[in-house]
């Protein structure tokens, strides 16, 4: 080859000439053919390009020289600018390990930014290596991709292709019908005739419920048949027993589905015989070996009183006290198990609480520096930047703070003078608005809010609180209260009761954890028990499949 190459060079026993524009290629014809099936076809087709001296190619003269070269060498030079178009001449000369060598160069290359060009590009010039590898990447990094300007511009039937596939990574489906509503929005006045095509793939019974309660804010874009797809989500969510009875392509779970919640707790003050010291422990529940597991320890230098809560990434820290508030947040990777500095919060705080909702995390009241605070901000955890919301109309520190639906709920905690207050305040976060609902019937003081089914539940704090709120009606019931006061203590939803861990009783440290079953209003003392004496700590369930 090198001497076909040299003899190619110096114009010896060339026979054929290939043009492009006024570029000439001197060549020999029995190398062509024998490299390439589309010049074999030609020179021996018997029309005038089989005896002509010159042949006229339509491809760019660069490229011309390119595929000479390496149809004489072997080698070529690849970069991102000429790639896409050797791949097309090599497409048309039939030049099968040249476009191999270039999907080979092209997977290399993908990113979020590139993937979905590629995508198609690979399609159109059948690279099936590379069309499976940028398809395994859309799956793998949909929650980054999905909100790229490159989604946006996919055709609706590219879209379902993508929003079809069991291997779509996503912790739920919020995501894939944020995304959608996203493309929708993007050319509205084109687009909207295909939203019920598209949302009979998006599985809305494996989206949050905040989310299903966020679809109002697209009712100009609902069908009938997308109402059937909502009610169908909805019944989903609420028969948890015979999930069976309801079956659809959007009722089965992605590959990717969360499916092993595990209890995790963070932080707090444990007491030992030496006094009280902050815990720098997260630990998890193992069900099949009965035992408290390490996760991860948290960053030095914390402080104290900060407030942790969890996201779909894994865990959000904020602020603390260390001789005065701090602006500091931590974001815990569960997939990288690192702890990762994310931008501070805009105003420093302690004694705060902190919530996940629609996309973001809201930080509300606490103590900051000098005063209790009615401040509110929300970090948007896609564009991991803070931003302020509303005040509250009453400035509080310590307070439950839960969810439902659209709207943040914070029952009572203590004012300036350290009063405990029996206030209910209500954020639409749609409106970004604060107004106040009926105050609870008794106060919750240093208790925990948590929101199961159609309600929200004040629990423990000094008085054994157990209050159930209905949004619906705005209305209070007094339940039966638990064994212990749990002060300082949090709450959660753990299979369909409400589960309260360790906290003061009244004033040492405990390990507890009681449970409350809401058809039975009551209460009982949990098998599990906390690995050390915590108050002021933070649990969650959180899924850690990969462990």
């Amino acid at each position: 080859m090198k001497s076909l190459q040299k003899l190619r060079q110096n114009d010896e026993y060339t026979d054929v000439t290939l043009q492009s524009g006024d570029v000439n290629i001197p060549c020999h014809r029995n190398v062509l053919a024998a490299a390439s099936d589309y010049f074999k076809a030609m020179f021996e087709c018997g029309l005038k390009e089989s005896t002509s001296d010159t042949v006229q190619l339509t491809m760019e003269p660069e490229i011309l020289r390119s595929v000479v070269d390496y149809i004489y060498t072997g080698e070529f030079e690849l970069t991102v600018d000429n790639v896409e178009n050797l791949v097309k001449s090599a497409d048309v000369l039939s030049l099968e390990r040249l476009k191999a060598n270039c999907a080979d160069f092209m997977i290399s290359q993908v990113d979020p930014h590139n993937c979905f060009q590629l995508c198609r590009f690979s399609t159109l010039y059948g690279l099936d290596q590379l069309q499976k590898v940028t398809r395994q990447f859309i799956c793998a990094e949909f929650k980054t991709v999905a909100f790229d300007v490159e989604f946006k511009e996919l055709t609706s039937s590219e879209l379902i292709e993508f929003i079809k596939d069991d291997a779509v990574n996503v912790a739920n489906e919020d995501v894939v019908f944020e995304a959608v509503i996203g493309w929708i929005r993007h050319d509205l006045d084109k687009r909207r005739s295909s939203f019920e095509e598209i949302m009979k793939y998006v599985r809305l019974p494996f989206c949050s419920n905040s989310c299903l309660w966020e679809v109002k804010d697209i009712y100009d874009l609902l069908t009938p048949k997308c109402f059937e797809y909502l009610h169908e989500a909805m019944a989903f969510q609420k028969d948890v027993a015979h999930r069976e009875r309801i079956s659809s392509g959007r009722t089965l779970p992605r590959a990717n589905y969360r499916t092993k919640p595990c209890l995790l707790v963070v932080g707090g003050v444990t007491t030992v015989a030496s006094g009280d010291i902050d815990s720098k422990r997260c630990e998890y529940y193992k069900e099949d070996t009965t035992c408290w597991e390490s996760l991860t320890d948290l960053p030095w230098s914390l402080g104290s009183f900060y407030n942790v809560c969890g996201v779909d990434e894994g865990l959000i820290l904020t602020g603390g006290f260390s001789e005065n508030a701090l602006e500091q947040c931590w974001l815990y990777d569960v997939v990288t198990k690192k702890w990762e500095s994310m931008p501070p919060l805009i105003t420093a705080r302690c004694h705060h609480r902190s919530v996940s909702l629609s996309g973001g995390v809201y930080v509300v009241g606490g103590r900051g520096i000098g005063d209790v605070l009615a401040s509110v901000e929300r970090l948007d955890l896609r564009r991991r930047q803070w931003s302020t919301v509303a005040d509250m109309p009453q400035a509080v520190c310590g307070a439950p703070v839960a969810t439902f639906g659209n709207k943040l709920f914070v029952f009572g905690g203590r004012d300036a003078y350290n009063t405990p207050l029996r206030c209910t305040q209500v954020l639409d976060t749609t409106r970004g608005s604060w107004n106040t609902q009926s105050d609870t019937p008794d106060v919750c003081d240093v208790g925990a809010a948590v929101t199961l089914n159609d309600s929200i539940y004040l629990v423990g704090g000094f008085r054994r609180s157990c209050l159930k709120y209905d949004p619906a009606s705005d209305s209070w019931t007094r339940l039966s209260r638990p064994q212990l006061a749990h002060v300082n203590a949090p709450a959660v939803v753990w299979r369909g009761s409400i589960l309260v861990a360790g906290g003061h009783d009244p004033e040492e440290s405990s390990s507890v954890i009681e449970t409350y079953d809401p058809p039975t209003d009551t209460w009982t003392v949990c098998d599990i028990a906390l690995n050390a004496k915590l108050s002021g700590h933070c649990v969650f369930t959180i899924d850690l499949s990969a462990l």
